[in-house]
């Protein structure tokens, strides 16, 4: 009489004396819930009785997800609902999608959470920058601390303190020319980071104050047939896209102006923010750098960090458009040197669209 297939695992054999007993279980060695294999040396009913003992000792085991999949089961969902409430901004939310997609995934989304261990975490996390460590860390431990909480995992191993790397203290000072400006604004046009590196490249602007910019605080001016974009700085937004009312300094809340032909380019927009993320949001000064720096990479362009345009709009308005360094200055939102220039010396925007206006007008002149 045939004997009956086992209803929990396999014993087959594979010579005298010897069987090979397959099962699925979680048996704590980081694979989580598998297959695994054992070879028993004796009868049948040996390794029948092995099987069974396994069977008693893995009763309670669970399959156990991977990453990935604890990541798209429970952490997805709970941020859309957080997003939909108005919970969770729409840049953080981003922000967190980019982490996970770029350096989380990569990495742990194939594996077993129970296989995800404090020396791989360190590892890896020394492979980033500081500030990119930081946020994908607290992807990982986000999507582990629901693993907990669903008592998959006993203990968050993301939760524990690592060693993150240091901020370096070399400072990049390279700028770019006019030229070299003009021909990487070309290659950014159509992205995320073209309208930021204008204002910043083009108008003076810290990358915050670039982001935070609204479409209603910008306005049109005529000089010598150039039309000038006008756009008041009142607020900032931080690497998260948080929106912030405090700038800088005092002298920070200022018009910048953007010439033709990019100021063009600025008031044909008509989103709520000037680069704004779909949902009604700004970008995240984070979103920015990361498609700056790959697209400059991409096009095979000199590369300057996105907090360098400001200088270079400086150095530009210096020595190549001829504009007095006490205006250069103050159009960057400097403090003055005294009390009377702190408190008092606040040109008017159209003081700077004629001084801005003037100064392209005979650049453009002196090049034809």
């Amino acid at each position: 009489m045939p004997r009956k297939r086992s209803s929990w695992g396999s014993n087959q054999p594979m010579g005298p004396g010897k069987r090979r007993i397959r099962y699925m279980a979680d048996t704590g060695d980081g694979r989580g819930f598998t297959r695994h294999s054992e070879t028993v040396y004796g009868t049948r009913k040996q390794a029948d009785e092995v099987l069974a003992q396994r069977r008693i000792e893995h009763s309670q085991d669970k399959p156990v997800p991977t990453l990935r999949q604890a990541y798209e089961t429970w952490l997805i969902p709970e941020f859309e609902d957080k997003l939909k409430h108005d919970e969770l901004r729409a840049n953080s939310y981003i922000l967190y999608k980019r982490m996970w997609d770029c350096h989380v995934k990569p990495t742990f989304g194939s594996l077993p959470i129970t296989a995800i261990k404090p020396l791989g975490i360190q590892e890896w996390l020394l492979t980033m920058t500081q500030e990119v460590a930081k946020t994908s860390l607290m992807v990982l431990r986000r999507i582990l601390d629901k693993c907990v909480m669903l008592e998959l995992l006993p203990a968050n191993p993301a939760s524990v303190t690592y060693r993150i790397p240091k901020q370096s203290n070399k400072l990049d000072t390279t700028v770019y020319s006019l030229s070299e400006l003009c021909e990487v604004l070309e290659a950014l046009r159509g992205s995320v980071a073209y309208i930021p590196a204008i204002l910043c490249g083009i108008g003076s602007c810290r990358v915050g104050e670039s982001l935070g910019v609204r479409t209603e605080n910008i306005m049109s001016y005529e000089y010598a047939g150039m039309t000038l974009a006008i756009i008041d700085i009142d607020v900032q937004v931080n690497n998260n896209g948080e929106v912030l009312s405090k700038l800088k300094t005092a002298q920070s809340k200022r018009p910048i102006v953007i010439p033709e032909p990019w100021s063009k380019d600025i008031l044909s927009i008509n989103t709520s923010w000037l680069t704004d993320t779909g949902y009604g949001k700004p970008v995240s000064q984070y979103v920015v750098r990361r498609a700056w720096g790959r697209l400059i990479k991409d096009k095979n362009l000199k590369y300057i960090p996105f907090r360098n345009l400001r200088n270079s709009w400086r150095t530009i308005m210096r020595w190549e458009l001829g504009i007095d360094s006490d205006y250069v200055e103050k159009m960057m939102g400097h403090a003055g040197k005294n009390v009377g220039e702190i408190y008092y010396d606040r040109p008017q925007w159209q003081q700077f669209a004629d001084v801005v206006g003037e100064a392209w007008t005979r650049y453009r002149a002196k090049s034809n």
